[in-house]
């Protein structure tokens, strides 16, 4: 006796079943420690003088370095107020990090002023004169001013805010000099960056506006600062290293992989004989017993009962799912039994004890062999 069955044929041995799922892990904790050896060689972060990453902006440092500008990377307010001067130019790349305290502390300073990507709250702060409205693509643009800087450069990779108000506007908005409050504001610092940089006029443009003075106070707020705890934390980003993204991203994808590998293979019915034979015999006392252990009384009498009807309906002509009607007429038209006692043995209520059920048992066959008998 055979029976069909889908289940695939188990690997001997613990290391054959689970070597692939070893090795996969073995290859990611490689690769994670691979990245923070990685992460840790070198700073990264974005628009940060000394950072490599492509976001970060040490191209620019070194440019300014070479042309003579001294670069002072500052972390907080204080250290940004001690080294500022009157001829040094004040560079806040990221001002949405800073609270309202540190940015009316930088407004006071004295020399040049240059923020990217300044938003309404330090709009309030830097520039009252101006607003914005829109955000536009980084793309390539013509200045379109007369402002020194901008008119070297020429063309050159700009977006992000559009800036309106009483101010000398470049690149369609996005870059802006207001005389009076010594400030010049671009919509983003793209252009900075350390993969854009060598593109179109970029380093002349940044090289200008970071240029004008004898040093650049580069503003990069550090987490951990006094004033740190005045500002929400508006960006899950801040809290994590740069290098979890890759990391999540990898093991996403391993799981994948792991997930096509053991996925269950839908393909024919493989045969597979039985280890042993089973008895029907058997079957049915091991089911009987089964049922005894749960006092089942009930269920049993009624897979009893259902037999018994589909039999005698077959045999009486009522069908093999007959109607209690029929089955019981053609039943008392063949055997002695009257309606009522025909009525209560097929679907009668359930066994008081175990000895009525065995009754039921040996009343229902009598009945089976009766009717088979006329």
């Amino acid at each position: 006796m055979t029976v069909e069955t889908a289940v695939p044929r188990r690997s001997k041995g613990w290391w054959r079943r689970n070597r692939a799922v070893a090795s996969l892990a073995v290859a990611l904790l490689l690769v994670l420690g691979l990245l923070g050896v990685l992460t840790t060689g070198g700073k990264a972060g974005t628009l940060d003088p000394d950072a490599y990453d492509p976001a970060g902006a040490h191209a620019l440092a070194v440019l300014l370095a070479d042309n003579g500008i001294t670069v002072h990377r500052t972390t907080d307010l204080p250290a940004t107020q001690q080294r500022a001067g009157a001829e040094t130019v004040v560079f806040v790349p990221l001002p949405e990090l800073l609270s309202g305290d540190e940015l009316n502390g930088l407004k006071d300073l004295p020399g040049e002023l240059v923020v990217a990507g300044a938003g309404p709250t330090a709009l309030g702060v830097f520039g009252p004169r101006l607003s914005t409205l829109e955000r536009i693509d980084v793309d390539e643009r013509e200045p379109g001013c007369r402002f020194e800087p901008a008119r070297r450069a020429g063309s050159a990779e700009v977006g992000g805010l559009v800036y309106r108000g009483e101010a000398q506007r470049c690149y369609a908005g996005t870059l802006v000099r207001d005389d009076v409050e010594r400030l010049v504001l671009v919509g983003a610092a793209d252009f900075m960056t350390n993969d854009r940089l060598d593109e179109s006029g970029n380093a002349a443009l940044a090289l200008g506006l970071l240029g004008r003075g004898e040093s650049v106070v580069w503003l990069v707020p550090d987490p951990a600062r006094a004033d740190v705890g005045t500002r929400p934390v508006t960006d899950p980003n801040e809290l994590l290293p740069t290098w979890v993204g890759a990391a999540a991203l990898q093991l996403a994808i391993a799981l994948f992989v792991l997930a096509l590998w053991r996925a269950r293979r839908f393909g024919r019915v493989v045969p597979e004989p039985l280890p042993v034979v089973v008895r029907a015999a058997e079957a049915v006392e091991g089911r009987g017993r089964l049922y005894q252990a749960a006092r089942a009384r009930e269920t049993a009498s009624d897979q009893l009962r259902a037999g018994a009807r589909h039999r005698l309906g077959t045999r009486v002509g009522a069908g093999r799912n007959p109607s209690l009607d029929a089955l019981v007429a053609g039943v008392v038209g063949q055997t002695d039994g009257s309606t009522e006692e025909v009525t209560t043995l097929l679907y009668g209520p359930e066994p008081a004890d175990d000895a009525a059920l065995v009754r039921l048992a040996d009343d229902l066959d009598a009945l089976t062999r009766e009717v088979t008998s006329t």
